[in-house]
Protein backbone atom coordinates (compact mmCIF):
# COMPACT_ATOMS: atom_id res chain seq x y z
CA UNK A 1 0.00 0.00 0.00
CA UNK A 2 1.50 3.36 -1.08
CA UNK A 3 -0.58 5.24 1.74
CA UNK A 4 -0.03 4.35 5.01
CA UNK A 5 -1.52 7.29 6.75
CA UNK A 6 -5.47 6.96 4.57
CA UNK A 7 -8.49 5.65 7.01
CA UNK A 8 -10.39 3.35 4.48
CA UNK A 9 -14.41 2.85 4.44
CA UNK A 10 -14.88 -0.70 3.84
CA UNK A 11 -18.29 -2.49 2.53
CA UNK A 12 -18.89 -5.97 2.27
CA UNK A 13 -19.23 -7.17 -1.03
CA UNK A 14 -21.62 -10.21 -1.32
CA UNK A 15 -20.21 -11.69 -3.98
CA UNK A 16 -16.82 -11.98 -5.89
CA UNK A 17 -18.86 -11.26 -9.25
CA UNK A 18 -20.52 -8.66 -7.75
CA UNK A 19 -17.05 -7.04 -6.36
CA UNK A 20 -15.69 -7.19 -10.07
CA UNK A 21 -18.52 -5.54 -11.10
CA UNK A 22 -18.11 -2.63 -8.93
CA UNK A 23 -14.70 -1.89 -9.03
CA UNK A 24 -14.58 -2.24 -13.21
CA UNK A 25 -17.99 -0.13 -13.12
CA UNK A 26 -17.18 3.07 -11.99
CA UNK A 27 -14.54 5.02 -10.18
CA UNK A 28 -14.37 5.08 -6.23
CA UNK A 29 -12.99 7.80 -3.61
CA UNK A 30 -9.18 6.85 -2.74
CA UNK A 31 -11.17 5.85 0.74
CA UNK A 32 -13.12 3.09 -0.37
CA UNK A 33 -12.48 -0.62 0.47
CA UNK A 34 -14.69 -3.51 -0.15
CA UNK A 35 -14.17 -7.22 2.36
CA UNK A 36 -15.11 -10.76 0.63
CA UNK A 37 -14.48 -13.20 3.15
CA UNK A 38 -11.32 -12.24 4.89
CA UNK A 39 -10.05 -10.26 2.06
CA UNK A 40 -9.66 -6.22 1.76
CA UNK A 41 -9.79 -4.52 -1.64
CA UNK A 42 -8.10 -1.07 -0.65
CA UNK A 43 -8.23 1.90 -2.42
CA UNK A 44 -4.66 2.52 -3.37
CA UNK A 45 -4.96 5.26 -5.82
CA UNK A 46 -2.84 8.42 -5.98
CA UNK A 47 -5.54 10.39 -6.63
CA UNK A 48 -9.34 10.62 -7.50
CA UNK A 49 -8.44 11.64 -11.64
CA UNK A 50 -5.92 9.07 -11.87
CA UNK A 51 -5.94 5.15 -12.84
CA UNK A 52 -7.56 2.93 -9.64
CA UNK A 53 -5.35 0.55 -8.25
CA UNK A 54 -6.11 -1.58 -5.33
CA UNK A 55 -4.61 -3.81 -2.87
CA UNK A 56 -5.40 -6.51 -2.08
CA UNK A 57 -5.30 -7.41 1.74
CA UNK A 58 -5.42 -10.73 3.40
CA UNK A 59 -7.00 -10.22 6.99
CA UNK A 60 -5.79 -13.04 9.46
CA UNK A 61 -8.12 -14.96 11.71
CA UNK A 62 -6.36 -12.93 15.06
CA UNK A 63 -7.94 -9.90 13.68
CA UNK A 64 -4.64 -7.76 14.29
CA UNK A 65 -2.22 -8.75 11.83
CA UNK A 66 -3.04 -8.31 7.67
CA UNK A 67 -0.76 -9.19 4.79
CA UNK A 68 -0.69 -6.91 1.46
CA UNK A 69 -0.88 -10.04 -1.06
CA UNK A 70 -0.79 -7.98 -4.77
CA UNK A 71 -1.49 -4.32 -6.28
CA UNK A 72 -3.88 -4.52 -9.55
CA UNK A 73 -4.70 -1.85 -11.83
CA UNK A 74 -8.43 -1.78 -11.39
CA UNK A 75 -8.22 1.17 -14.35
CA UNK A 76 -6.86 -1.49 -16.69
CA UNK A 77 -8.84 -4.66 -16.36
CA UNK A 78 -12.25 -5.46 -17.68
CA UNK A 79 -14.76 -7.46 -15.49
CA UNK A 80 -13.69 -10.84 -16.54
CA UNK A 81 -9.82 -9.67 -15.86
CA UNK A 82 -11.00 -8.48 -12.38
CA UNK A 83 -12.61 -11.72 -11.68
CA UNK A 84 -9.67 -13.57 -12.59
CA UNK A 85 -7.48 -11.79 -9.48
CA UNK A 86 -10.30 -11.74 -7.60
CA UNK A 87 -10.13 -15.77 -7.98
CA UNK A 88 -7.04 -16.02 -7.79
CA UNK A 89 -6.92 -14.12 -3.99
CA UNK A 90 -9.19 -16.03 -2.08
CA UNK A 91 -8.07 -19.62 -3.72
CA UNK A 92 -4.37 -18.33 -2.22
CA UNK A 93 -2.46 -17.96 -5.23
CA UNK A 94 -1.28 -15.12 -4.17
CA UNK A 95 -0.04 -15.46 -0.87
CA UNK A 96 3.45 -17.22 -1.44
CA UNK A 97 4.69 -14.39 -3.58
CA UNK A 98 7.42 -12.89 -3.44
CA UNK A 99 5.44 -9.42 -3.25
CA UNK A 100 3.82 -10.54 0.05
CA UNK A 101 4.48 -8.23 3.33
CA UNK A 102 2.76 -6.92 6.26
CA UNK A 103 1.37 -3.96 6.65
CA UNK A 104 -1.29 -2.04 9.33
CA UNK A 105 -4.40 -0.15 7.02
CA UNK A 106 -6.73 1.93 8.84
CA UNK A 107 -10.26 0.23 8.30
CA UNK A 108 -13.25 1.76 9.31
CA UNK A 109 -17.49 0.65 8.89
CA UNK A 110 -19.03 3.85 6.56
CA UNK A 111 -21.10 4.55 9.88
CA UNK A 112 -17.27 5.25 12.16
CA UNK A 113 -15.91 6.68 8.45
CA UNK A 114 -18.46 9.55 7.73
CA UNK A 115 -16.56 11.46 5.84
CA UNK A 116 -13.39 12.79 5.00
CA UNK A 117 -10.81 15.14 2.54
CA UNK A 118 -11.41 12.00 -0.27
CA UNK A 119 -15.04 11.21 0.33
CA UNK A 120 -16.87 12.79 -3.06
Amino acid sequence: MLHTDRIWSVTPATSKEELARMLTDRVWCCCTGFELDSYLFLNDSTSPDGIQEYAIVHKHADGGSFLQLESITVGWCDEPQMLHYINAALMGEYDISDFVHEVFPKVQTPEEHGRCPHCA
